[in-house]
């Protein structure tokens, strides 16, 4: 329990950056048209542009597919990235904190104009396929995350769906932070967040295609529902915003504190993930087929299923500024939030 405590501590610190105005490239009418039609659905679709910090985007780091089948026998079609450590991004991405290799990603996201706006209900629905040999050892890689606006900037992380140190996590703030600046200058708001790392026996969570369905509500009132193949895995209750204006939606592989590994030793493999079905809805049927099963599974508590361990922890941009990391007592404690 200490050995995962530590390692959350030194992943869930500084992974965030700010935007003063627009960061982001749109796409170009192939770019669009092929994102629409393999990847993108709903509202996402035609809605999406790339983030300024993406590596640049040489031959084969991207490729669509109209079909890949898993052991399971299901088939979907999408896109996939090849990503490698060579691939170098923006200054403030790869050499953050000073040290080169720190971080690199290949992001879509949501432009500010369809950003989802405070107390407005929507759902998410993503998949992806992460070869079943894919480690991730002493750094942290993101499947897809949320960031909270204040304005047209963003000063936050919001909720993460990612991979910390071959953890699979979900992560979502409390309604407690701090203020500080990042490594740019900018304020940002650094929140104490609940880790949920989930039990990968419970149901495989690579090596096959693994649907995540979210449900938010981006409020004072707020929830987040979190499915994992048709299975309620999460479900919180609670302020999502904290005066934020809007909540961005973003998805592609991000991999960051990739120093702490190189640091150790390590060699930083490439990596290979696959994306389909990704997009935002007002309704769970625009996205989902038997949301009957989905919604039947929420009692208006919160609850867990599947999870291993909740961890509850106080982040900062520097370990010595007070960030500190505690068990919750799950499975023991029921509700541990």
């Amino acid at each position: 329990m200490k050995k995962i405590l530590i390692i959350l501590l030194s992943l869930l610190l500084l992974p965030s950056h700010s935007y003063a105005g627009k960061w982001h490239v749109k796409m170009k009418k192939q770019e669009k048209k092929d994102y629409a039609n393999y990847v993108l659905r709903n509202q996402s679709k035609n809605k999406m542009v790339f983030n300024h910090r993406n590596v640049p985007n040489r031959p084969g780091l991207i490729k669509f597919f109209d079909k890949l089948e898993d052991k399971m026998g299901v088939a979907e079609k999408g896109i996939e990235f090849n990503l490698s450590y060579s691939d170098i991004g923006d200054e403030l991405d790869w050499s953050r904190m000073g040290e080169p290799g720190f971080s690199q990603r290949f992001n879509i996201m949501e432009p500010y104009k369809y950003t989802t706006k405070k107390g407005k209900t929507k759902w998410y629905r993503l998949g992806y396929f992460i070869p079943d040999d894919t480690r991730i050892d002493k750094y942290a890689l993101t499947i897809f995350d949320f960031k909270k606006l204040y304005g047209k900037g963003e000063k936050a992380v919001g909720a993460t769906f990612k991979i910390n140190n071959n953890e699979f996590v979900w992560v979502f703030n409390s309604d407690k932070f701090i203020e500080e600046k990042n490594e740019t200058g900018h304020e940002l708001l650094f929140f104490e967040t609940y880790a949920v790392a989930f039990d990968p026996f419970f149901s495989p969570l690579k090596g096959k295609w693994v649907n995540v369905l979210l449900n938010a509500k981006w409020a004072k009132d707020g929830f987040l529902h979190l499915w994992i193949d048709g299975k309620l895995r999460s479900s919180y209750y609670g302020d999502t915003m904290s005066d934020a204006t809007s909540s961005r939606f973003k998805f592609g592989p991000y991999r960051y504190d990739m120093t702490q590994a190189t640091d150790s030793g390590l060699k930083i493999p490439d990596i290979k993930i696959r994306y389909s079905n990704v997009g935002k809805a007002d309704k769970c049927e625009d996205l989902w087929s038997g949301c009957s099963e989905i919604i039947s599974q929420l009692t208006g508590k919160s609850q867990l299923n599947g999870v291993r361990v909740v961890v509850y922890c106080k982040t900062a941009f520097k370990l010595d500024n007070g960030a500190s990391c505690r068990n919750l007592g799950y499975p023991q404690n029921q509700r541990p939030f």
